[in-house]
């Protein structure tokens, strides 16, 4: 979406070096409204170093919304770029709410709409209602387009961090345990999703060869699946490792399940274990 700027007389730069003058003004005019926040970073007691950040970023809001009043464009789109990228990372690293921003953003624009009602205070020969009514549009225009660009590019700031911590849980909740030199076990829990499945395919194999492991004990006693999907995401896997001299051994899985992981030519390629007991004996590998 891009903002309609309504050109007026040179009045314009008139206001945009009143705005730019009175910054230091307006956000401490700003910052004294934030102090109905709690436990926020826009809180009084959010700490100095927080304070001159905002202080810092507000200076940026300032600067973006007196380039829409003034009507350069192309200087208004690359502020806009910038308080977006800026802003909305910082949102996202401190975890603020999307709602504590757009008030604080909606509160940005009642202190610079009430300087300028004092500049058209002072110049009461020069203004005419119709360049009041110019610059209030250009005002919440600039306010929507920040707005409308920030909510965008936050949700998927945020959808990111979802999914690579969503990731990691995955990591952890399906570790490789090395039980002795080149072997290792891979027990896997709890419902199986073709997207889990997908992210065992990508980081398994690299596990394995980052520990070292020749051998790996597979055990699906304590997982479910249902999908035939999942099913052949799982035997890829297998694949991969074994194109990688790593090899495999199943345990815990329904014989119709080895069936189908297996295939009836690659079963033979593949050892199938009722139990991880029974897969570790067989390897020489039992309680003395």
């Amino acid at each position: 979406m891009k903002m309609k700027v309504i050109r007026m007389p040179d009045i314009n730069k008139a206001l945009y070096d009143y705005i730019m003058d009175s910054a230091p003004r307006i956000t401490d005019r700003w910052a004294s409204l934030l102090n109905e926040y709690r436990n926020s970073i826009y809180a009084e007691d959010a700490g100095e170093e927080m304070r001159a950040k905002l202080r810092k970023q507000h200076r940026m809001t300032i600067d973006t919304v007196a380039c829409a009043i003034l009507g350069d464009e192309k200087r208004y789109e690359k502020n806009v770029k910038a308080w977006v990228d800026k802003v909305a990372k910082s949102r996202v690293q401190t975890n603020t709410p999307i709602h504590e921003v757009l008030q604080a953003v909606g509160k940005s624009g009642t202190v610079i709409l009430e300087f300028i009602e004092s500049f058209t205070e002072m110049h009461k020969q020069d203004v005419t209602p119709a360049m009041v009514i110019g610059w209030s549009k250009n005002l919440h225009c600039a306010l929507d387009e920040v707005l409308n660009k920030f909510t965008k590019f936050y949700y998927e700031l945020i959808d990111r961090k979802i999914k690579s911590q969503r990731e990691q849980i995955h990591k952890t909740s399906s570790p490789v345990i090395p039980i002795m030199k080149g072997m290792g076990v891979f027990p896997l829990v709890g419902h199986i999703s073709e997207r889990r499945a997908q992210l065992i395919i990508q980081y398994i194999p690299q596990l394995c060869k980052e520990k070292g492991i020749e051998t790996l004990f597979i055990d699906l006693s304590g997982a479910s699946f249902k999908e035939t999907c999942v099913r052949e995401k799982l035997k890829q896997m297998v694949e991969i490792l074994n194109m990688l001299g790593v090899d495999c051994a199943i345990s815990g899985l329904r014989p119709d399940s080895v069936m189908i992981l297996g295939g009836n030519r690659e079963v033979q390629d593949i050892s199938f274990y009722h139990s991880l007991q029974q897969a570790l004996a067989q390897y020489g590998l039992t309680r003395s």
